[in-house]
């Protein structure tokens, strides 16, 4: 594979396992430093031994995205270690359900913290640091923030952050124009991942986590799509 990326540092929240593990594999192959982050250190530890295993370039950062003084924490570390960032895969969610009506507001603010304030607070930190040189920001969304897609009872505070995340693409696109900085997202249906297990168990698909992978990798290679940005790219899975 032609090594587009070398030399450049690329961070994937979210990226201990599923489509996370499977972009920081994808951005490897082309060359990146990889740093993938989550909460779950033992998550990481297997992500990037398996990457190193491979002969890739891979760190962990344990990170809970919707802690603004560790996400600051961590840019910082990064600064100091590679003294730059190019890409950013803002891939940390998580899934809660329940009806509408009943659902505490704790959970609630919780699910929209990890999954729209930590992509702010990620995007922010790496926007600082991509202004001189430009780099790229993929938000990865959902066929659930898409409109007219189906929906599904139980997961409205889900929903509204994936619509909310292709709302913050299309701003920070704007935002970054000027100084190079794409941004631009992904909106997967459902791909065979843990998550998808636990909030739909019956659903069966044939799409995978490198299956995404392959198109936040296309996203974030200005080889490949240096013309977009502002872009949410959906993948209508295979059944």
């Amino acid at each position: 594979m032609q090594q587009s990326l070398k030399n450049q540092v690329a961070l994937i929240t979210g990226g201990g396992r599923g489509i996370g593990a499977a972009t920081a594999e994808a951005l490897a192959r082309k060359g990146a430093q990889v740093i993938v982050a989550s909460r779950t250190e033992a998550e990481l530890t297997t992500t990037v031994a398996a990457l190193h295993t491979a002969g890739l370039k891979a760190s962990l950062l344990v990170l809970d995205v919707a802690d603004e003084a560790a996400v600051e924490a961590a840019f910082s570390r990064i600064a100091g270690e590679w003294g730059r960032l190019d890409i950013l895969v803002n891939n940390a969610a998580i899934l809660l359900s329940g009806p509408f009506a009943e659902m505490a507001m704790n959970d609630w603010d919780r699910l929209l913290a990890v999954n729209l304030r930590g992509a702010v607070l990620c995007a922010r930190q790496a926007f600082r640091w991509m202004r001189e040189r430009g780099g790229s920001v993929v938000n990865v969304s959902s066929l659930g923030g898409v409109p007219g897609t189906d929906k599904f009872p139980g997961y409205a505070a889900y929903t509204v952050s994936k619509f909310a995340l292709t709302g913050l693409t299309e701003a920070l696109a704007a935002e970054g124009r000027d100084c190079h900085i794409r941004v631009n997202g992904v909106a997967p249906g459902a791909v065979d991942t843990a998550m998808l297990r636990q909030a739909a168990p019956h659903l069966r698909t044939c799409t995978v986590p490198a299956d995404v992978a392959k198109v936040i990798a296309f996203l974030c290679d200005p080889v490949e799509s240096g013309c977009m940005t502002g872009a949410m790219l959906v993948i209508n899975s295979n059944a």
